[in-house]
């Protein structure tokens, strides 16, 4: 093999390797790719709940919105809860390590208009970063906001 196949071989796997962080990075959401931890949010013990952080556009045409809270993913239909949200930003407290999916139902010009968002929240060992013991709750953020 000559050089310029070695480095053509070696470029495209380069590329190959690129492109597949990159998609696979698109899907995340900003807290999945902060590699840092807080150490003053550091729990002692391992967590089994938290709280899920739904956020919710409130405006005129819908100064409260209906949510449908499903274990699991939306088209798996269990629905877990239901609520109204009456301000921009609602907790629940919720079971770590399970997917949650929530869906919003707002009002446009008579119309219904459904947004959905689902994220699942895990627990980080922070103790290579903190003192020890250090665990982190990552994800349960959902934005149902109108766009």
């Amino acid at each position: 093999m000559t050089r310029i196949k070695k480095l053509s071989i070696i470029t495209k796997a380069l590329l190959a390797i690129v492109l597949i962080l990159s998609v696979n990075m698109a899907g995340c959401e900003q807290e999945d790719l902060d590699f840092y931890i807080d150490c003053d949010f550091c729990l002692d013990n391992i967590p089994d709940s938290a709280d899920l952080v739904v956020t919710v556009t409130i405006n005129d045409e819908n100064p409260y919105v209906p949510l449908t809270f499903y274990e699991g993913d939306y088209e798996s239909g269990v629905v877990d809860y239901r609520d109204t949200a009456r301000s921009e930003e609602l907790f629940l407290y919720s079971e770590v390590g399970l997917e949650y999916a929530v869906m919003a139902t707002y009002q446009k010009d008579g119309e219904s208009i459904f947004v959905v968002d689902a994220d699942k929240m895990r627990v980080v060992n922070g103790e290579g970063e903190c003192y020890p013991p250090c665990y982190y709750i990552r994800g349960g953020t959902l934005d149902l906001t109108l766009k």
